[in-house]
């Protein structure tokens, strides 16, 4: 039988496979063993703790950067994002696999949007300030709050309107136009001890990225509070803005996913169906129609699961549609 596998001209590789699953399936002293053994063919399915990663990316623009938005979100591999001056086209392009909220601005260039993967459950605490988008975020190993913010210069803020929503595990970001020198600015504004005196009352810290975020200066503006322990950012050299994306990872909070995929070997199940053709046609002859089926479609579940392997997960990473990735390509 394994003859006519070489005949057809397959690899060794998979001429080994089949002989294999032929010397079982011979090797059986009845069907039901042979199936029974099969269908036990499958590995321990362990989830994984994905760490969240939350991406923080002044756009200055969406309609613009939309696309390359969307890619640096799946290459950064983020379940969260604030993109802030998003701008009055704000609407004119989706993210595949996200929920998206948005807050209007002080003008046409300015709001904000949260984007939050579809793994995940967000709702929306009710706050009318513009420029501020307040999320609570389910799903995670420990509930989280996101508080995303654009501060443009020209609007006037009371901190002290968002002070009631700091709660335990909250993640304040976006472009405040505040500059520290212990933020990693060349100098400290006022806008920025007015920050400093809030975040220190309502006990948030301050998380560095790796550089400075403006392009056009060096001034840290895109900036990162929370409470969260063991919080750490990178500053990303990507994209067309003139800001620089931050990407925040904590490796204490994350999701479960499943740690490992199937890959069916489609050529060895239907050289198989090939081979023992014979054998099921000669059953149909002998048994009744309802156990004959009964039997065939056992047998059918069961080659395709001795025909499975199983591949580790390397990261969490839902697939851009082709139609972007297409685009991106451009």
């Amino acid at each position: 039988m394994i003859q006519r596998v070489v005949d057809w001209g397959f690899s060794p590789k998979v001429i080994k496979n089949v002989k294999e699953i032929i010397n079982e399936w011979f090797s059986g002293s009845t069907l039901n063993g042979v199936l029974n053994v099969w269908e036990r063919s499958t590995v321990s399915i362990e989830n994984q703790q994905i760490p969240l990663h939350v991406l923080s990316y002044n756009v200055h623009g969406w309609g613009t950067r939309a696309l390359e938005a969307i890619d640096l979100i799946f290459k950064t591999d983020s379940s969260i994002c604030v993109f802030t001056e998003v701008g009055e086209l704000w609407n004119s392009f989706t993210i595949p696999h996200f929920n998206i909220f948005y807050q209007k601005g002080t003008n046409d260039d300015g709001g904000v949007i949260v984007a939050i993967g579809k793994h995940l459950k967000a709702t929306r605490i009710d706050i009318n300030i513009e420029n501020t988008i307040i999320i609570d975020i389910e799903g995670l190993s420990e509930q989280i709050r996101i508080i995303a913010i654009y501060w443009p210069n020209c609007q006037k803020r009371n901190l002290d309107d968002l002070k009631t929503f700091i709660v335990e595990r909250t993640i304040f970001t976006g472009d405040f136009n505040a500059t520290r020198e212990e933020w990693n600015s060349p100098a400290s504004d006022t806008r920025g001890n007015q920050l400093k005196k809030w975040i220190e009352e309502n006990n948030l810290v301050f998380i560095p990225g790796t550089k400075n975020s403006s392009k056009r200066s060096k001034r840290h503006i895109d900036l990162i509070f929370t409470n969260i322990d063991e919080v750490k950012a990178e500053t990303l050299s990507f994209g067309t803005s003139d800001h620089w994306p931050m990407l925040i990872k904590t490796e204490q909070i994350g999701f479960q996913t499943v740690g490992q995929f199937p890959i069916v070997n489609w050529t060895i199940y239907e050289i198989m169906l090939s081979l023992v053709q014979e054998y099921w046609i000669k059953e149909l002859d002998d048994q009744n129609v309802d156990n004959w089926y009964h039997n065939y479609t056992r047998f059918l579940a069961a080659l395709k699961n001795r025909s499975t392997q199983w591949k580790s997960r390397d990261k969490y990473r839902p697939s851009l549609p082709p139609y972007i990735v297409e685009m991106l390509k451009k």
